[in-house]
């Protein structure tokens, strides 16, 4: 397992809280305890049915916050967990800090290539 300790806020320019997360490579969204998301000013925008890792299903409230990393930032989903709640860092947010894991050291660590694909422009007869 990897846990990686990132820092969050309401924008790009606000106070900014640190918090350590499991990092899931196979979730979306992140997940934050929605009292730490209030006390930044983070609010949720819509209700979303999610499929949690046994399988089952819950339903949570998702808003947009900002995760920083060793200077990095990222606008990113969050969705608004309950007591009880893992506390997940998504490869959404991941990606956008532009971060992966090691599968070796088990570490976040930015890739040496980001991956892309290069498409020839359709010709038109």
């Amino acid at each position: 397992m990897t846990f990686a300790r990132v820092q969050w806020s309401r924008d790009g320019r606000g106070v900014r809280r640190s918090l350590r997360l499991l990092v899931d490579t196979g979730a979306f969204y992140s997940l934050v305890p929605a009292d730490f998301l209030a006390s930044l000013g983070v609010r949720p925008r819509w209700r979303e049915e999610l499929e949690i890792a046994d399988g089952g299903v819950i339903l949570r409230s998702v808003g947009r916050a900002h995760v920083h990393y060793r200077g990095e930032s990222a606008e990113t989903f969050v969705v608004f967990g309950n007591p009880g709640d893992a506390t997940v860092l998504g490869c959404y947010a991941l990606e956008g800090l532009r971060l992966e894991v090691d599968p070796r050291s088990k570490r976040l660590r930015r890739p040496k290539l980001i991956p892309l694909i290069r498409a020839t422009p359709a010709r038109i007869p």
